[in-house]
């Protein structure tokens, strides 16, 4: 049995819930549904199901009024506490209410000429559904007459496929970016051992015959040779105030080792470079000694590249590390040759402020990397930065707003719509890790460049959400235009994403959002137990913010069954890719 309250057009059924208590009468668009006969009752009837006896009038009001203005002539609401029911003539299309998405969710419908949208907006107004939800990114449809976020439509239309992401190709994340995000360290460095021939090749690079024997052989140094293999000369005593501050990585793969503040007060006397602790404990591997074997020493090597290191003498003594086995960075320098390894993801690195070693990783780092930055709007920032931020390679975000005709905007001067400033994300990357050509395909594909959603205006280059891309230099342009007509060729439209080369320093150009704005999302929802923070690879990102029906979500029929999911704390923008 179903408890069912009616509601009509037909105002003159007082047996029915008069439809004057629900204030529809006047300006009640009856739309284009249309039957053969003056009955409303052998009409189409929308039954929206799932609703609580205790749900607010205004709710059902808003519920009931968005069905009758696409153009239902009967709306009923069926409750879910047992009592008696109430049947119904004509077919029934039964809706859902999702408060993920906002919207009523066709769930059955029966088999009639008559095509009913599947998602119909409860908030008047496509702007207004983006703002009520906080959804990201620019909407793939807005053309269609029944529903303007028809999922459907979502999924035929401006889906941008990389082709280095397509699942039928059977590509993977090394034709991608070359990294990989399964090993990741607690430093976020990549574990992945290196192959024979990746050691041979750095090894035929060495610029110290004695660095290969002791890498590759296990030799050790001779006593008191403290020479690093890229020529920093450790002889003599430790902790004087010459001694440079700076980080030791593995001469063969790069992976960080030991930091300069971890030299032990041992070192003076030894031969070799001592060390207290290493930069982090999964960065080097423990060897034990074989049963029965002479040398009772624990063999020390790198987690990465499986090369000698040393040896480990236990708590009290530390290591006892071969110089030439390691190349020096000092904090100041700009040797990123000796740099062959940098993070895949920043997260851990920014956490872990407490430890002085680390701080002092980040700062050599950010000294030697040859970073560059880019500007993307994609819709809301909230949103867009959450996900930009889970590439590999991202050192930094900051949400903004740029592109218009006023300087220091705030939040509420763009809302406005008068400043012509659209929001948008500064995302500061390591282009040996992520390609800037890897990075704008995942840009076009995680959003509709076809459209232009500007908050009402529909002009290039106008409005607070649209598709921007703001670069610094002219090789940078050239890479986004090229990326740009990729994606249009592959879609076979026209794109709307507007490229601006800046040629002023980018203070003058871009405002920062207020720090409520700043890592939003991450702040707000990653506490839910989910994990919504972590790096992925290219391919993985893809697989969750790539709107591409067939390589990632599979067919409709799969969309269907992870939109049948709901969450109270979805804001449905993975799903629906809004």
């Amino acid at each position: 049995a179903r408890s069912v309250m009616p509601f009509s057009l037909d105002h003159g059924n007082d047996a029915q819930r008069n439809v004057r208590n629900l204030n529809l009468m006047n300006g009640g668009d009856t739309g284009s549904i249309d039957t053969n006969d003056g009955s409303s009752k052998s009409k189409p009837t929308a039954v929206i199901v799932g609703l609580s006896p205790t749900t607010e009038e205004s709710v059902l009001e808003d519920l009931v009024r968005a069905l009758y203005k696409i153009g239902y002539p009967n709306v009923v609401t069926e409750l879910t506490n047992g009592e008696s029911s109430t049947n119904t003539q004509g077919p029934e299309y039964r809706y859902q209410y999702s408060m993920a998405t906002g919207m009523l969710k066709l769930l059955s419908s029966p088999s009639t000429s008559f095509d009913p949208p599947r998602w119909v907006p409860v908030v008047a107004g496509e702007e207004n559904i983006l703002v009520a939800n906080g959804w990201s990114f620019l909407d793939p449809d807005e053309s269609e007459p029944a529903s303007a976020f028809d999922v459907d439509a979502a999924n035929d239309e401006g889906l941008y496929k990389p082709k280095w992401g397509s699942a039928e190709e059977g590509l993977n994340d090394e034709n991608a970016s070359g990294v990989s995000c399964d090993s990741l360290s607690t430093l976020g460095y990549d574990l992945t051992p290196m192959s024979f021939e990746q050691v041979q090749s750095q090894a035929d690079k060495l610029l110290l015959s004695l660095s290969r024997t002791v890498l590759l052989e296990g030799k050790t140094d001779p006593p008191n040779e403290k020479q690093t293999n890229n020529g920093y000369d450790f002889s003599g005593s430790v902790r004087q105030t010459d001694i440079q501050e700076g980080t030791f990585m593995c001469a063969i793969g790069g992976l960080p080792l030991f930091s300069s503040l971890q030299l032990s007060p041992t070192t003076s006397s030894s031969g070799w470079l001592s060390f207290s602790l290493p930069i982090s404990d999964d960065h080097i591997l423990h060897i034990q000694p074989k049963e029965g074997a002479a040398d009772k020493r624990i063999e020390v090597i790198c987690a990465k590249s499986k090369c000698h290191l040393g040896h480990y003498f236990g708590k009290s003594e530390g290591y006892c590390i071969n110089a030439s086995a390691l190349n020096f960075v000092p904090k100041r320098s700009h040797d990123n040759v000796s740099l062959r390894s940098t993070p895949v993801s920043w997260r851990n690195l920014d956490q872990l402020h407490d430890s002085p070693s680390i701080q002092l990783l980040v700062a050599t780092l950010r000294q030697t990397m040859q970073m560059e930055t880019i500007v993307l709007g994609a819709g809301c920032f909230w949103h867009v930065e959450l996900a930009l931020r889970r590439l590999p390679g991202v050192v930094s975000t900051k949400v903004g707003y740029t592109g218009g005709t006023t300087t220091s905007p705030t939040y509420q001067d763009v809302c406005k719509k008068e400043t012509g400033h659209a929001e948008v994300v500064a995302v500061r990357f390591d282009p040996t890790v992520l390609q800037l050509p890897i990075l704008l395909d995942c840009f076009f594909a995680m959003h509709d460049p076809t459209m232009v959603r500007s908050l009402g205006n529909r002009a290039k280059e106008t409005g607070q959400y649209r598709s921007c891309i703001f670069l610094s230099n002219k090789q940078m342009k050239e890479i986004a235009m090229q990326s740009l007509d990729g994606c249009a060729e592959q879609l076979g439209k026209l794109v709307s994403t507007e490229v601006r080369l800046m040629d002023t320093p980018m203070d003058d150009w871009f405002w920062p959002a207020e720090e409520r704005h700043q890592r939003h999302d991450e702040r707000t929802k990653g506490n839910t137990g989910d994990d919504i923070i972590s790096t992925l690879s290219a391919t993985q990102w893809l697989k969750t913010y790539g709107r591409r029906a067939d390589s990632i979500w599979g067919t409709a029929q799969t969309l269907d069954e992870l939109s049948a999911q709901e969450d109270p704390r979805d804001d449905g923008m993975a799903r629906m890719m809004i």
